[in-house]
């Protein structure tokens, strides 16, 4: 597929259409067959301990609406032992809030919207773009009478973490407002491969991969640059820190020896305690917006200089990458629409395995990584023959493929190529 379809595939999500008689030649005809979704869990309280639990508890949702949210899924979870992760919190903390709640039931709603079209009288065969290419189901993936979003054509996986488990819950809640009679499974046996930072980790080179990133000379500079910013700000937290604040540790090259208490904060503590004290306007008067953006910017700049190491994105995220794209090869006995629930972490982590442009900023409370398997066939008829292509995007914003080409990265990449480059992360 040459450049120009390219530049035509990249309306494929929201098409400008128009009704008109069926056109005697067509460009190309697509057809959305898939779609994986990752996204964030919703706003929560602070993983690391503060010392009033009273408070952050008072955030959090009722047992009897959590009961509700979970009514209609079941969790699968295997035989062996929970896997303990510092990050899944203690007590009232790394916790789903009421507000994040909310959060992940609107997404659930705008998802529903996005993958599902409700008008009942559209016709593909009568509406095409301006270009004349034509888009089955005006790009969504499920259509209200022949084609329609229903619990059993979902699959569903989860960290086993609270707050994911929960976020997904509230997903499904805006996804299926009518609370369908068929339960919808969760798997969560998988946390360890959906999070680039699994305690213990999955394999020892991993974890010395990870101390030697952290010296190398630009990472180093940059630490010694910023380390005033983690001082002070690690003082004006501490009369807000519960006991066991400083034996955290979670986080890509986080982890710290000697005597803890004696040094700042790592910088993932740093980022989520000031950004969960921020949203509720309890900064500390010393802890500026400005520091709480640079902390972030800071944090979120470290992780991505980790990950997009090939030999640690192989090591860290290899895993999950090969269950995104052996189910999009194997399509035809997959269901249409994967739903995993996880942690910004694992979005870093995925935009930095499949080489995807950096955002903007980094990935807030609800955000969703997107994955769409397109088909596409000519428009002549004469066989049926068709390509399949890859499109990525985070909260609906495209994120071209810098596979092929660094310098012009791509909005799609056929399938084959994103399987056969992304075979050196999957062995």
């Amino acid at each position: 597929i040459g450049n120009e379809d390219e530049e035509n595939l990249a309306h494929v999500a929201r098409p400008s259409v128009h009704a008109t008689s069926v056109p005697h030649h067509w460009r190309k005809v697509y057809k959305l067959i898939q779609v994986q979704i990752v996204h964030r869990h919703g706003d929560r309280t602070p993983i690391t301990p503060m010392k009033n639990e009273t408070y952050w508890a008072s955030a959090l949702p009722s047992d009897q609406i959590l009961e509700r949210v979970a009514k209609n899924t079941k969790l699968r979870r295997g035989d062996g032992p929970q896997v303990p992760h510092l990050a899944r919190g203690k007590g009232p903390f790394g916790k789903l809030t009421q507000l994040g709640l909310l959060q992940m039931v609107d997404l659930g709603a705008r998802l529903r919207e996005e993958l599902h079209l409700e008008d009942a009288n559209y016709d593909d065969q009568h509406h095409r773009d301006d270009r004349d290419n034509v888009f089955f189901n005006k790009g969504r993936l499920f259509h209200h009478t022949h084609d329609p979003l229903h619990p059993k054509r979902i699959r569903v996986v989860s960290t086993d973490f609270p707050r994911t488990i929960q976020s997904v819950q509230g997903v499904l809640v805006g996804m299926f407002p009518d609370a369908p009679e068929d339960h919808i499974e969760i798997d969560v046996q998988h946390t360890s491969l959906l999070i680039p930072d699994p305690q213990p980790r999955r394999h020892e080179e991993q974890e010395a991969l990870e101390v030697d990133l952290a010296t190398r000379p630009h990472l180093v500079e940059k630490e010694e640059e910023m380390r005033s910013l983690a001082v002070r700000t690690t003082d004006a937290l501490r009369p807000l820190l519960g006991d066991e604040a400083f034996d955290m540790s979670f986080g890509v090259g986080e982890e710290k020896e000697g005597d803890v208490e004696q040094q700042p904060l790592s910088w993932a503590q740093l980022s989520e305690i000031t950004k969960c004290l921020q949203v509720r306007n309890l900064l500390p008067q010393s802890i500026t917006a400005g520091d709480q953006e640079a902390i972030a910017t800071h944090t979120a700049w470290r992780w991505f200089e980790n990950l997009r190491h090939p030999r640690l994105a192989h090591l860290s995220m290899g895993a999950m990458v090969s269950m995104i794209v052996e189910t999009m090869n194997n399509h035809p006995e997959e269901v249409p629409l994967t739903i995993y629930s996880a942690h910004d972490s694992t979005l870093i982590g995925l935009l930095s395995a499949f080489r995807l442009e950096q955002p903007a900023q980094w990935p807030e409370y609800g955000s969703y990584f997107k994955v769409e398997l397109f088909q596409v066939a000519d428009s002549d008829g004469e066989d049926d023959s068709h390509e399949y292509f890859v499109r990525f995007s985070l909260n609906g914003q495209l994120l071209r493929s810098m596979w092929e080409d660094e310098e012009n990265p791509h909005e799609l990449i056929p399938l084959d190529v994103l399987t056969d480059k992304t075979s050196t992360l999957i062995h």
